[in-house]
């Protein structure tokens, strides 16, 4: 049985540069996805505060702390993700791991999406 350096090592250069190249790229837009989704968060949390009519100081003190706790939830997702990507170059898991890791984000966005829509047909009607 092979170590993980030694398969690393049985490789040549350009494919490993590769995979960290695409480990990198899949790693940029998972901050990028991960920061419009928290932004549609924070949306969805305000729409939420309107339908439920809460007085304006409430919804101040809601509208402030959602910044900071959404802020430290999307730095931790980015942190975890990126030693989960990392870790799965030597392993040769990227492909997979990279498909898991944007995939959730994209139904958590999409969800995020559908919740808005529904949250405005509530404070319209």
């Amino acid at each position: 049985m092979r170590s993980v350096q030694e398969q690393l090592d049985s490789q040549p250069t350009w494919i490993t540069w590769g995979k960290y190249a695409v480990y990198f790229v899949s790693w940029v837009a998972f901050v990028g996805l991960t920061f419009y989704l928290l932004t549609r968060l924070r949306l969805n949390l305000l729409l939420l505060i309107e339908a439920l009519e809460v007085n304006r100081w409430a919804r101040s003190a809601v509208h402030n702390f959602s910044f900071v706790i959404l802020g430290l939830v999307g730095l931790s997702m980015v942190i975890i993700v990126e030693h989960y990507l990392r870790t799965a170059v030597p392993k040769n898991l990227l492909f997979r791991r990279t498909s898991i890791a944007l995939g959730s984000t994209l139904v958590l966005l999409l969800a995020s999406v559908a919740l808005y829509r529904y949250l405005f047909s509530l404070v319209a009607a």
